[in-house]
């Protein structure tokens, strides 16, 4: 029952050079049911050479990286033909970057900033589609056609009035720093800002 539970686990490799940033794609992709991260690379290399060490199922790849791109390693993992999806996630939204990377193959493309919604709701749809693959000998054409669309939520609750995206992902970096729980006084003084 254990090896079962484990065999529907999906094995991420995070390749993301922001040190907060890879926190919280952690944090975000171990919020999700049936996902574990296996490891997080900085660097385009580190990435290539962690897939040729372990097993790998998908990767939340950053575009911007230090030596090789997120491009590059992408177009490799296909040269190399290894077994892995990809989802690319970066604040490149010019036409010609998100048409090269997605004829790359990727599952999804996510554009920064996103919200947790957004984030999760692919990792949902990706799951789905990898556990037919796992299951099913053959696809129909509704089972493709989820694979390759995901629900499109708008968050039903924005950010209060003078919180952006940085602030949050301040806190979140703190919090998760500290691991225990905090008022929000106690957030607050830690990290420099009002209440």
């Amino acid at each position: 029952m254990e090896d079962e539970k484990r065999s529907n686990i999906v094995r991420v490799l995070i390749v993301e050079d922001d040190p907060m940033v890879a926190a919280i794609n952690k944090q975000f992709t171990e919020a999700t049911d049936g996902f574990c991260v296996a490891g997080i690379a900085k660097t385009g290399d580190e990435a290539l050479t962690f897939l040729d060490r372990h097993e790998v199922d998908l990767i939340i790849l950053d575009l911007f990286l230090p030596g090789k791109n997120g491009l590059v390693v992408l177009q490799e993992i296909r040269q190399q033909k290894k077994p892995v999806d990809v989802i690319m996630i970066t604040a490149a939204d010019d036409v010609e970057t998100v048409s090269n990377v997605l004829r790359q193959g990727v599952v999804a493309y996510i554009e920064k900033p996103f919200k947790f919604d957004r984030f999760q709701a692919v990792l949902a749809s990706y799951y789905e589609f990898w556990l037919k693959l796992k299951q099913k000998k053959t696809l129909e054409q509704k089972d493709i056609d989820e694979i390759r669309t995901v629900p499109s939520k708008r968050a039903a609750v924005e950010l209060p009035k003078n919180f952006n995206q940085q602030t949050m992902l301040l806190i979140l970096q703190y919090l998760m720093e500290r691991g225990e729980d905090l008022s929000a006084d106690e957030v607050a003084a830690g990290v420099g800002l009002s209440r």
